[in-house]
């Protein structure tokens, strides 16, 4: 039976790298919100958190249109988002008409090491600007964002997966096991 998998869960956690990942393992499609709203940041101008948030909407929209479609056709695919419960809400109505099975993986880890993956992100990787507009500056801020996320009720059963002290082979291979095959 096809699929549509979910990676969710906290900022730095390697959701997108994961997607990747198991995008050329499944040989299906993935996509992403980070690069949806990298898309639309590039041809809609945006000053400040409440325009970008916006471009976050907008991006989340496109997603929830992927799965929609997706499910109809009876295909597979993996959708890429820090999700929160009203979208993860949309989507499982969606897909629960068409009768399609979604996995949600959550992955999450120690709250210092993904605020330390988080800055290195933020001053080394040369991010997207779109991607910069978050007032999340110290370890505090941070913890507090990625505890309301987690804390968030359960819409779809979380497959979690803690990344802490994982390389990102370890990380496949417990994602796969989480997954299981897409027949």
């Amino acid at each position: 039976m096809a699929k549509i998998i979910i990676i969710s869960g906290d900022l730095a956690a390697g959701k997108s790298a994961l997607a990747k990942r198991l995008s050329r393992h499944y040989q299906i499609p993935y996509f992403s919100k980070a690069r949806f709203k990298e898309i639309l940041g590039e041809k809609i101008s945006f000053e400040g958190i409440d325009e970008n948030k916006q471009i976050s909407r907008s991006s989340y929209a496109l997603l929830r249109h992927i799965a929609w479609r997706v499910a109809q056709v009876k295909g597979s695919v993996i959708l890429e988002a820090n999700f929160h419960t009203e979208q993860l809400e949309q989507i499982k109505r969606d897909v629960e008409f068409t009768g399609h099975k979604v996995d949600l993986l959550y992955l999450t880890g120690d709250l210092d090491v993904l605020f330390e993956r988080f800055l290195y992100r933020e001053h080394y990787e040369n991010r997207h600007p779109v991607h910069l507009t978050h007032p999340l500056r110290s370890l505090e801020e941070f913890g507090d964002y990625i505890l309301k996320l987690r804390n968030e009720p359960e819409v779809l059963p979380r497959k979690m997966l803690d990344t802490t002290n994982c390389d990102q082979e370890m990380i496949f291979e417990k994602a796969l096991k989480l997954i299981g095959s897409l027949d």
